[in-house]
């Protein structure tokens, strides 16, 4: 139940920036995004991936697993983030910095988020 919560809360943040962004490539992006996050949520969990200070999926210990998967979905938010600067006409940075600051609020309990300074921390 706790997993089923957390992939719905993480399709609605997903769903939302897509909505945001306006991209006409939107569905293939969300499709995309929809099939990687059980993975993703996985991986998390398991403390292998964290949020870091940019608004992207990084390793957090030295194991690394579905390095492909987190390649692609990094790739895909990159995509939206830079829609949204032009949209916004502020820079790619800022929107990463926003989005960083959004998603690390949103963790769930238990999931690495990386700090400013750099630093990974567990969220509580």
């Amino acid at each position: 139940m706790k997993y089923k919560n957390i992939i719905i809360v993480n399709l609605m943040v997903v769903l939302g920036l897509l909505m945001f962004a306006g991209i006409s490539i939107a569905q293939g992006i969300k499709d995309r995004m929809k099939q990687r996050l059980p993975v993703i949520v996985e991986l998390k969990t398991k403390g292998i991936v964290g949020e870091n200070n940019s608004g992207y999926l990084a390793f957090v210990t030295g194991q690394k697993s579905h390095e492909q998967i987190i390649a692609s979905e990094n790739k895909d938010r990159k995509t939206i983030y830079s829609h949204i600067a032009k949209q916004q006409n502020t820079s790619l940075r800022l929107v990463e910095k926003r989005r960083a600051l959004i998603l690390a609020e949103r963790a769930m309990p238990g999931e690495f988020i990386q700090k400013a300074d750099g630093a990974w921390i567990k969220k509580k």
